[in-house]
């Protein structure tokens, strides 16, 4: 698999993976202390290793989007 369809997959599973976690964070609406846990640990968890993109503060030292962006730049050298 050449490095555009690496990169086009990686971008689809990146998109995937946020809109499921929006969702499971929906499904959680009313729930009180357990919606709170989640915003406060898993939720972000997720959503910063895949891109420093959210309303969360903090975030990973290297994320999908990274290794996205390498992939990219080894595409533009080639």
């Amino acid at each position: 698999m050449d490095n555009a369809k690496k990169i086009a997959r990686l971008d689809d599973i990146q998109t995937k993976i946020a809109e499921h976690v929006y969702e499971a964070r929906a499904l959680l609406e009313g729930t009180g202390i357990t919606l709170q846990r989640a915003e406060r640990y898993w939720i972000p968890q997720i959503l910063t290793a895949l891109d420093n993109d959210d309303e969360y503060v903090g975030g990973s030292m290297f994320t999908l989007q990274d290794s996205i962006n390498e992939l990219k730049g080894e595409d533009e050298e080639e």
